[in-house]
């Protein structure tokens, strides 16, 4: 099987055969007498493949980075790779999507897990309590059937995501609302919803690794996910009666947060330096 990958608006051909694949370099035609070595150009990018080599997407390598290489995406996982959140750590440009990622049927397409942004907002506004987001429970969403269903990436309406980043979105959703609700302060309760994802990184309480960096893809999804919830909830104020008791007093300040939907950008847009200024919760 072969695939043109344009990459800085020249296209390469890959090749993938018995579960590899190799860059296909064209070979020129030269006079005997000439022995000067030609010049093979690579392409400046990674090219990411799915475990039976079938490609998915590429990405740009930093200055420091290997120029070129073909890799998995379980191998470029381990190295903590992402391309969506360009300040947070492990940062790389994406550069190509194989379009075949959209065509039902194919390799590339089974390789995800496919999601709209809608079908992960219906999943985040429904109301849990806290504890149900713990791994493995009914809110870890990258485990759900109409979630991430076990899968390692997922493709959003084209654009490919590692799945336990967008995880986050319904914990960083439900607890914004939770303190929200508490505080009736959209920036406090941004700025204490990113430091109770701290407290629970890898899914239990206390679960943060203090050893490593803290910027990571994982925090700015949870930080998308506050910044789209404080646009498209409603906080409501009112009293709750307990029947009988009013006249004595029975009525308890009661405080909800109502789904009220706009728009879905700000859990498409990547984290601005000016947004992360405002509510970074973690260090460096």
């Amino acid at each position: 099987m072969e695939t043109i990958v344009t990459i800085d608006g020249v296209p390469y051909t890959f090749v993938t055969e018995e579960g590899a694949t190799s860059l296909k370099l064209e070979s020129a035609t030269t006079t005997s007498s000439d022995i000067a070595p030609q010049a093979l150009t690579l392409p400046d990018a990674w090219l990411i493949t799915r475990g039976n080599g079938v490609p998915l997407f590429a990405v740009r390598p930093n200055a420091s980075d290997k120029p070129f290489r073909i890799l998995t995406a379980e191998r470029l996982y381990s190295e903590q790779i992402q391309w969506f959140e360009p300040l947070a750590d492990f940062y790389r440009e994406r550069l190509w999507v194989n379009p075949q990622c959209t065509e039902e049927g194919t390799e590339a397409f089974a390789a995800y897990k496919h999601h709209t942004w809608q079908s992960i907002i219906d999943f985040a506004i429904v109301d849990r309590e806290s504890f149900m987001y713990y791994k493995g429970l009914p809110g870890d969403w990258k485990k759900q059937p109409d979630g991430g269903a076990g899968y390692l990436l997922c493709l959003v309406e084209g654009e490919p995501y590692w799945t336990d980043g967008l995880g986050q979105i319904p914990f960083g959703v439900d607890t914004f609302r939770m303190y929200w609700q508490q505080t009736d302060d959209v920036d406090a309760a941004i700025r204490k919803t990113g430091e109770t994802g701290l407290e629970w990184a890898d899914g239990t309480l206390g679960g943060n690794d203090e050893a490593g960096s803290e910027n990571v893809y994982d925090n700015f999804i949870i930080l998308r996910a506050c910044l789209w919830a404080s646009k498209n909830f409603r906080r409501v104020a009112g009293t709750k009666s307990f029947g009988g008791l009013r006249a004595a007093g029975g009525d308890a300040p009661s405080v909800s947060t109502v789904f009220q939907p706009v728009s879905d950008d700000l859990l498409k847009s990547s984290i601005t330096a000016e947004t992360l200024a405002r509510y970074k919760a973690w260090t460096p």
